[in-house]
C-alpha cells in the first residue's frame, strides 16, 4: 500500500490556511459609514487613493515573494523525484553508483586457481616509475589503479549549477535592490502629492470649528456662530470646513474615516484639518491615540447637512434652553441646579454656567450619550445620571444620589432640552 510522506500535504495545508485567513479578512469589512474606502469629501478620496495604490504594490509584492518561495520548493521536489526514479543518481555508497572505486582483489588475480602478485613487486613498480612516466600530485602515474572511490563529474549538474547561480544573482538585484527601489519612489511621490492635496489651504467662506480634547469627550464650539455643543460636529454639505484641533489634558487623535486622515491633538498646540463634505449624512469618527481606560469610548459624529437644515440647527443651537412647561420639569430644574449637575455642565439662560463637562443646552437634540457610545434615550440618560462607570468606565463623572421623584424630574427636565 502507498502511503504518502507527510510533507507532500504541507502545501495543501498552507493553501487552506490563507483561504481561510482571506475569509476571515472579508468578513471583517467596515460600513460605509465608518470606512476609509467610502470617502465623502476629496481630501478622504486622496487618502483612499494612496491606500489603494500601496494595498494593490503591496499585493504584487506578495504574490512574486510567493513565487519566489514557491520555485525552490518546486524545484527540490522534483529533483528528489528524479532521484528516486533514476538509481544512478544515488551517491558513492549506494546501488549504481558512478564513482572508480575498484575492489582489492579485482583484477589482481586472487581468485581461486589464479597466481597471487609479489607484494614487493608491486611495491617496486609504485616506488620507481618509468623516466618516461610522470606523476601526479598523489605520487601515482596516470591510469594507474587505486584503491579510493573517485566521483566522476556530471556536466548536467554542473551547467543547472551556474543556471542556478545566474538566478540567483538576478533575483538578488532585480527583487532586492532595483525593485525595491523603484516601490519606494513611486510610494514617496504618491505620498507627497496626496500630503500637499489634503493639507490645509485657507479658503474663503470656510466654517470654522474648535474641537478640544477631553477625558472622555470631545468639546465642540463654533466661534463666530457662539454655539457649544459636545461630541457631534454638525456642518453644511459642500462647504469648507476648517476644525482647530488641541487638547486640555492628554494627547488625543482626531479621527473621522470618510472625510480626512488621522491627526493628534496636542497639549498647548492647535493643529488644524480641513476637508469640504460632498455627501449628506451621519459619520462616525473616534480617537485613535490611547488616551486612558475609556480610549476606545470616545467617539464622536459629524452629521453633514443641507445648507437649509444647517441654518435651522444654527438659530436653534444659539437660543437659550428651553423653559419648564409644567410642574415636574420645574422641580426638575431645580434638581439640576441643586444636586451638584450645575457644578460641572452648563445651560444657556440658567445659572447652570460651568464648563467643566459637556454643555447640556441642547442635550435632548443630539442622537447619542457618553461620547457616542449609546443612543440618547431616557434609560441610558438614567444610568449615566446614577452609575456613569458602568456604562462608561473611567468616566470622571460621579454618580448623582436621587430619590426616585427627583431623578424622574430631573430626566423629565433633561428631555426637554432641544
Amino acid at each position: 500500500m502507498n502511503r504518502r510522506h507527510p510533507s507532500s500535504y504541507r502545501p495543501r495545508i498552507a493553501l487552506l490556511v490563507l483561504l481561510a485567513g482571506a475569509s476571515l479578512l472579508t468578513s471583517c469589512t467596515l460600513s460605509p459609514r465608518d470606512s476609509i474606502t467610502e470617502p465623502a469629501s476629496p481630501q478622504a478620496a486622496e487618502i483612499d487613493s494612496l491606500w489603494q495604490l500601496s494595498l494593490w504594490m503591496g499585493t504584487v509584492v506578495w504574490i512574486i515573494v510567493m513565487i519566489l518561495v514557491a520555485v525552490p520548493i518546486l524545484r527540490s521536489r522534483r529533483h528528489r523525484d528524479d532521484e528516486q526514479r533514476d538509481p544512478e543518481h544515488v551517491g558513492p555508497q549506494g546501488p549504481g553508483r558512478t564513482d572508480g572505486t575498484r575492489s582489492d582483489g579485482a583484477g589482481r588475480g586472487d581468485d581461486e586457481g589464479s597466481v597471487v602478485a609479489d607484494p614487493t613487486a608491486d611495491a617496486e613498480v609504485a616506488t620507481e616509475p618509468p623516466g618516461d612516466v610522470r606523476l601526479d600530485h598523489r605520487g601515482t602515474a596516470p591510469g594507474a589503479e587505486l584503491d579510493e572511490p573517485m566521483i566522476t563529474a556530471d556536466v548536467a549538474d554542473h551547467d543547472e549549477a551556474q543556471v542556478d547561480e545566474r538566478v540567483r544573482s538576478r533575483l538578488l538585484w532585480i527583487g532586492g535592490i532595483i525593485g525595491p527601489a523603484i516601490i519606494l519612489l513611486i510610494l514617496l511621490m504618491a505620498s507627497g502629492r496626496v500630503g500637499a492635496l489634503t493639507a490645509h489651504v485657507e479658503r474663503d467662506e470656510e466654517l470654522v470649528v474648535d474641537v478640544i480634547g477631553h477625558m472622555f469627550w470631545w468639546e465642540v464650539s463654533y466661534p463666530e456662530e457662539d454655539i457649544v455643543t459636545a461630541n457631534e460636529i454638525n456642518v453644511p454639505v459642500d462647504r469648507p470646513v476648517r476644525l482647530n484641533l488641541t487638547t486640555e489634558d492628554v494627547i488625543h487623535s482626531f479621527w473621522i474615516p470618510r472625510v480626512h486622515g488621522k491627526i493628534d491633538m496636542i497639549p498647548g498646540h492647535e493643529n488644524i484639518l480641513s476637508f469640504e463634505p460632498t455627501e449628506t449624512g451621519r459619520f462616525r469618527g473616534q480617537c485613535a491615540e490611547y488616551c486612558g481606560i475609556a480610549h476606545a469610548q470616545m467617539v464622536a459624529f459629524l452629521e453633514v447637512m443641507e445648507p437649509d437644515d444647517y441654518d435651522e440647527w444654527v438659530e436653534a443651537q444659539q437660543a437659550d434652553a428651553v423653559e419648564p412647561e409644567t410642574p415636574t420639569e420645574e422641580v426638575g430644574k431645580e434638581v439640576f441646579i441643586e444636586s451638584g449637575c450645575a457644578a460641572c455642565h452648563a445651560v444657556r439662560g440658567t445659572e447652570a454656567v460651568a464648563e467643566v463637562g459637556p454643555d447640556l443646552t441642547n442635550l435632548a437634540s443630539r442622537g447619542s450619550l457618553a461620547a457616542g457610545i449609546v443612543p440618547n434615550t431616557r434609560e441610558n440618560l438614567e444610568e449615566l445620571i446614577v452609575d456613569p462607570w458602568g456604562l462608561k468606565p473611567g468616566n470622571p463623572m460621579p454618580p448623582t444620589i436621587l430619590d426616585d421623584d427627583e431623578l424622574e424630574a430631573l430626566l423629565d427636565y433633561l428631555e426637554v432640552l432641544e
